[in-house]
């Protein structure tokens, strides 16, 4: 069965993609025809543009027409009030057109970025634990590519040297965070280090920060992620916040013996900032099942004033989650209203926007929600790249997104305006990070990157327009059992 992944250069999927820790649903009827009407509308436009395809879709009119199509298959007006991602007919006839309506100068800073150390760990160990565990940590080998990548090339595009490309060269990020994850597989705190290193000596300037990976209740504690790493990584490999995960390691956010004193430590070495996966549970582990939600919020955001917590993904659950928790952000919602206002308390919307983007009317539901239950002001910006490939598509998403008027007279919802794009874009995360916005935009404007960038045309030039985690049930199960492959190889 074809995928969209099988379609050339599409801007941006237009179904769900994994990042390999949840099982995505599978393309609909409606997402298969949006791709099939991309791919049509993307022919015909060349040809009288006299251009290739392949052009015109990496061109500002490109992804104007993908917009127009999600639209159209939705439903949903392209113009006027009631529009969501408001395109007109010559911005998708006309890239000069189109290049207006992405013109919006944002300062953009992404603060969950991920790639695969693949000198640590190379296609051998991939192999291995794919041979002996199968289910766990799966999607970084994949030899049934449907894009016909053997396994070492897939691996090599999740690498390093091809993130910096996705994330600097190929989008209008500014400044990116590299996140930590659960013990430092396939991404160790020190490579974290390195990665951000290479990219501000490429930059001349500094566009990449770091996380401290933590599990304060690592049963080892010399660890590399231990709590007892905390000061090393801070002080010797300059982290500038925390990154956990309660429900991987199976501890609580307000828990007394094991969370407060990560906070103390944290104090203690100047950090101000604690970001914590909830939602978009890993693995199917029923013992962990609670420890994905924000039931402990309220405590530790209360207890812990001067510190700040950014829960990453809204805490979103996918609507295959195993738990039969309730899909989307409602019981962080729910968390939120029971606790009141916290003034410490931010959400991140890594892979959360993205997911919901494949139907534009939950895309302005989400960013309606959080507006009403948080304000713009506490809402931060996170793609969950390099899964999905350059963030760019994400980011020309909410440059247009508008909540319609229908839906804020129904739901209570505020209107998005461009000053709370522009926080959310970038500006909330700047003040947690203590980055001087004006000065890193002068820095940036003459660094080596973007100069690279513009030589090669732009961020649309030279965009692979392709996306790394899998887009379907069948492609996720693959991922889950290759020991028979590998045994006959």
């Amino acid at each position: 069965m074809a995928t969209s992944r099988e379609l050339p250069d599409t801007p941006f999927p237009f179904h769900s993609v994994s990042n390999g820790e949840w099982l995505p649903p599978s393309p609909t009827p409606q997402q298969r025809a949006a791709a099939r009407l991309y791919v049509e509308e993307s022919e015909r436009r060349a040809r009288r543009l006299s251009i290739s395809r392949r052009e015109f879709m990496r061109s500002a009119a490109g992804m104007a027409t993908a917009f127009m199509v999600l639209n159209t298959v939705s439903g949903l007006a392209c113009t006027g009030p009631e529009a969501i991602l408001p395109v007109t007919p010559d911005q998708c006839d006309d890239p000069e057109a189109a290049a207006e309506l992405f013109v919006n100068n944002y300062f953009v800073m992404d603060v969950q970025l991920h790639h695969v150390d693949s000198t640590a760990f190379p296609i051998e160990f991939w192999r291995f634990i794919s041979q002996q565990i199968g289910s766990q940590l799966p999607r970084f080998y994949h030899p049934n590519d449907p894009a016909g990548l053997t396994d070492v090339e897939t691996l090599n595009l999740l690498s390093q040297v091809n993130f910096v490309k996705e994330v600097f060269v190929d989008s209008e990020t500014d400044v990116g965070v590299i996140s930590g994850v659960p013990n430092g597989v396939p991404l160790p705190v020190e490579t974290m280090a390195a990665t951000r290193d290479l990219v501000n000596d490429l930059a001349g300037s500094e566009r990449a920060l770091i996380q401290a990976m933590i599990a304060p209740n690592h049963a080892d504690p010399n660890h590399a992620t231990a709590l007892g790493s905390l000061e090393h990584q801070v002080i010797d490999n300059g982290a500038r916040a925390i990154k956990c995960y309660p429900g991987s390691d199976l501890w609580w956010l307000d828990d007394e013996q094991i969370a407060y004193p990560m906070y103390e430590e944290a104090r203690r070495l100047g950090l101000g900032l604690v970001n914590v996966h909830k939602g978009f549970p890993l693995g199917n582990n029923s013992a962990s099942a609670d420890y994905w939600k924000t039931t402990d919020l309220a405590a530790a955001t209360r207890d812990w004033p001067d510190i700040n917590f950014m829960i990453y993904h809204s805490g979103y659950f996918p609507p295959t989650n195993p738990y039969g928790f309730t899909p989307g952000i409602a019981l962080f919602l729910d968390d939120i209203a029971a606790m009141g206002t916290r003034e410490n308390l931010y959400a991140e919307v890594g892979s959360t926007f993205a997911n919901s983007l494949f139907s534009p009317e939950s895309a302005a539901h989400l960013l309606g929600q959080l507006l009403g239950a948080l304000g713009s002001s506490k809402i931060v910006w996170g793609t969950d790249s390099i899964w999905w490939g350059s963030p760019q598509w994400q980011i020309d998403a909410l440059k247009v997104l508008q909540i319609p008027e229908s839906m804020q007279a129904e739901f209570g919802y505020p209107a998005l305006n461009d000053c709370d794009k522009e926080r959310i874009l970038g500006l909330n995360a700047a003040g947690l990070y203590g980055v001087d916005v004006n000065a890193v935009r002068g820095t940036i404007r003459a660094d080596q990157l973007s100069a690279w960038r513009d030589e090669m045309g732009g961020p649309e030039a030279t965009r692979s327009h392709y996306v790394y985690g899998p887009e379907s049930p069948g492609e996720f199960e693959d991922l889950m059992a290759h020991a028979g492959d590998l045994e006959s190889e």
